[in-house]
């Protein structure tokens, strides 16, 4: 069992590793089509990771309906669209009518009502953030101020320069934090790459030791 949940995943992503890393540095045709086969099967792994997420969810809701916890009236509409969503796209094809009404009218509206709610958690960090305590803070605040005034009419208004500091900002102090954190962000998925095709990080496991 050991074998089963530890060893065979590890030596599993260290070959597959090896050989997509050989692929990009090397055009031999049996890399080539290795790769490309490990490529392809990545995405019935992501089917079979979408069921499986699928099953884990209608598992949530059906213990909260049993054991009757938290709002669980609320499981019984979950489940039930799920289950008919699941049931139209089956029979009709996602490209029928039903499907992407549903997809278009109902889905789409609430995936934005629920995005719109993060407007409230960006003021309250933005007070957070404005708060001057030191002189990175009281910078950190007069740039916030002159792109939020640069952004909307109102700023520009009252003074054209807001808009022109506005784009300063943003393609020149912002871009080259946003490069430097895209930059440290590949650096680390490197190397937690490299270190799950050496098996080192087991964490992708479950726990497994």
């Amino acid at each position: 069992m050991k074998f089963l949940r530890s060893d065979l995943p590890v030596w599993l992503g260290f070959i597959g590793g090896i050989i997509m890393l050989a692929a990009v540095s090397f055009t031999a045709k049996p890399l080539q089509d290795y790769s490309k086969a490990f490529l392809e099967w990545t995405v019935v792994l992501a089917a079979f990771a979408m069921a499986l997420g699928y099953a884990n969810v209608f598992r949530i809701h059906a213990n909260r309906i049993r054991f009757q916890r938290g709002k669980w009236k609320l499981s019984y509409v979950a489940i039930i669209s799920m289950v008919l969503y699941f049931l139209v796209g089956l029979v009709g094809g996602t490209k029928s009518e039903a499907y992407t009404y549903v997809f278009t009218y109902v889905f789409t509206p609430l995936s934005a009502t629920v995005f719109s709610l993060n407007a409230f958690h960006m003021c309250t960090a933005c007070y957070r953030a404005f708060r001057v305590r030191n002189m990175e803070s009281a910078l950190l605040l007069i740039a916030g101020t002159i792109v939020m005034l640069g952004s909307i009419g109102v700023g520009t208004a009252i003074w054209k320069g807001f808009a022109i500091w506005t784009g300063w900002i943003m393609n020149v102090p912002s871009s080259a934090g946003i490069r430097a954190i895209n930059i440290g962000a590949a650096l680390g998925a490197i190397g937690v790459g490299f270190r799950m095709i050496l098996g080192l990080e087991r964490g992708h496991l479950g726990g497994a030791e």
